[in-house]
């Protein structure tokens, strides 16, 4: 029977074009180990940072359950040998030393993870839901409605909040001012004995945020920031 990992998995979680790329490329210069990962993408300036075979484990997972990440499923189902397959990736994958992934569609398949990995931190982000439409509308282009985009935002967010009110972890916000997303992702970064960045490490610049929503940011779900 394969172990967790002996160190510690912290797992970035939220929606696609929420800004977990840019969350969990700040862990990593802060001194989270990524393993094998994406550092270009047509649609990242710096790449997803996604690991593929996570991401390939995720598709597989939702597959069986006979849908995708556009379409997430309205339950979840998942046998022993799948939690003891993530529970082998995740150990075949770790280091020595603090190690982590993201995939948005870990929250479509969260209860698998948390089952396989139940040492596993969590740490989150969302973004206002106009502005994830606007980047999935233009990532995906006239297959992608509007009605489609916010659809997808609600349920991957209706499962981040659900997480949230069940174990409570550290939750940012991609709108928030540059200057206070740092101060806060340096708070995060610390509590996750992580080294916090200095102005010259950070991953996140402003040229990587478009659609960028000013107004009723804290409207975007109505949960608590915890960070």
């Amino acid at each position: 029977m394969s172990e967790a990992p002996a160190q510690p998995v912290i797992c970035v979680v939220g929606m696609h074009r929420s800004g977990t790329s840019c969350l969990v490329g700040s862990l990593q210069n802060a001194g989270l180990e990524l393993g094998r990962h994406h550092t270009e993408n047509r649609y990242n300036k710096r790449g997803n940072r996604e690991n593929p075979d996570i991401v390939a484990f995720n598709d597989s997972l939702l597959a069986d359950n006979a849908t995708d990440w556009e379409q997430p499923p309205l339950s979840f189902s998942y046998d022993p040998a799948q939690v003891q397959a993530a529970r082998a990736l995740a150990a075949d994958l770790s280091g020595e030393g603090i190690w982590g992934f993201k995939d948005p569609r870990t929250l479509l398949v969260l209860p698998l993870w948390l089952e396989a990995l139940p040492a596993m931190r969590l740490v989150g982000i969302f973004r206002h839901p106009q502005a994830v439409a606007a980047s999935l509308q233009h990532r995906h282009g006239s297959r992608m409605t509007e009605t489609m985009a916010y659809e997808i935002w609600y349920q991957y967010n209706l499962r981040l909040l659900q997480a949230l009110q069940d174990d409570p972890f550290p939750l940012l916000n991609f709108d928030w001012e540059i200057e206070l997303f740092h101060e806060k992702l340096n708070q995060v970064i610390v509590s996750l004995g992580l080294q916090a960045l200095a102005p010259d490490q950070r991953f996140y610049t402003a040229d990587l945020h478009n659609n960028t929503v000013l107004a009723a940011n804290e409207a975007a779900i109505k949960i608590q920031i915890l960070a």
